[in-house]
């Protein structure tokens, strides 16, 4: 489907667009999106503005000498987590890619069930994986960004019946710390052919868009296909002008990670919190109409100011569609 939305405040008009491609798989193999790491140059800096900003408070940081890298894990609710990444070695990928790239997303990671039917099936299918690696309490597998849309990937698989998520430590199921995010929902990935894009993620996890549309001011054409857990989603975004931001985006990085979407409870708040810092770029619907009747406000941090994430924090105002974006009928499936 298409939606297309004036800015009068009227609800979008509806377009069907073509039927989603059958997927190999009678479930899909990835049960939730988990975790999403950002590479820093400057570790304390960004666990303090992920502080100020979100709320979020590190429930593990440690380093990973096999990778070169500094990092701590911050839970974002509902058992989902930021991962802030700093390199300690001027030789490691963390390093090259900032060199390359900038602070900036690297890394979506992915809770499977289903380890030892997807990581052969990737394999069938050409998907590059780097590396794989097994530990008492889990086992995972790296797929390089080449084979997933200029998206660097890890897949896990938890094998400890206590701990549910070890990446984040042994005790963070017991700390009272509440973020100002109710949970990571959704992860955009920008494309330059959405229904090449859609086939890929069908052909390789199993996903299915259940809701497929544009919105002319975001110059995104975006299709959104639920995880298996049906409480977190990946959307995959295509520029419909390349005199757009997403446009210049795409021209200058290629496809990869675009943007992180947090679900908050309360956008004014959230707003008004934002505007006492100062110090962060944002832009949010409360100053606009564009969002109208959509079923969620939002609010748009831009990635200058925020270690090169761009983020949005989303409140859901639907009192049934636990999140508007997938569709109206997504829930009911």
């Amino acid at each position: 489907m298409r939606y297309y939305h004036d800015g009068s405040g009227s609800r979008p008009t509806v377009h069907h667009r073509n039927r989603p491609t059958q997927s190999p798989f009678p479930f899909i193999m990835l049960h939730k999106l988990r975790q999403i790491a950002m590479m820093v140059e400057d570790l304390p800096e960004a666990i303090a503005l992920y502080g100020r900003a979100l709320g979020m408070e590190p429930c593990r940081t440690g380093s990973l000498p096999q990778f070169g890298l500094d990092n701590a894990v911050l839970p974002a609710g509902n058992g989902t987590f930021v991962e802030l990444l700093a390199p300690h070695s001027s030789d490691s990928a963390g390093s090259r890619f900032l060199q390359r790239r900038g602070e900036a997303p690297y890394l979506i990671i992915f809770e499977t069930r289903e380890y030892d039917r997807l990581i052969p099936h990737l394999r069938e299918q050409g998907v590059r994986i780097t590396g794989e690696t097994e530990h008492e309490a889990s086992r995972s597998a790296f797929l390089h960004p080449a084979s997933c849309n200029g998206a660097f990937l890890e897949i896990i698989e938890v094998t400890d019946p206590t701990n549910s998520w070890p990446a984040a430590g042994p005790d963070w199921q017991s700390t009272r710390h509440q973020p100002g995010t109710t949970q990571l929902r959704q992860m955009a990935i920008i494309v330059n052919d959405l229904d090449a894009a859609i086939a890929r993620w069908s052909a390789l996890f199993g996903l299915q868009p259940t809701k497929r549309f544009q919105i002319s001011f975001t110059d995104l054409e975006i299709a959104v296909l639920p995880l298996n857990g049906r409480d977190t989603f990946i959307e995959l975004a295509q520029p419909t002008s390349d005199d757009s931001p997403s446009g210049r985006f795409l021209a200058r990085y290629g496809e990869g990670i675009y943007l992180t979407i947090y679900q908050i409870e309360d956008s004014l708040a959230t707003d008004d919190h934002l505007q006492t810092l100062g110090s962060i770029r944002f832009t949010t619907s409360r100053r606009t109409d564009n969002y109208t009747n959509l079923g969620f406000n939002s609010i748009w941090l831009h990635p200058a100011t925020f270690k090169g994430a761009f983020t949005q924090l989303s409140q859901v105002l639907d009192s049934e569609n636990p999140w508007p974006p997938a569709g109206d009928d997504w829930y009911k499936e």
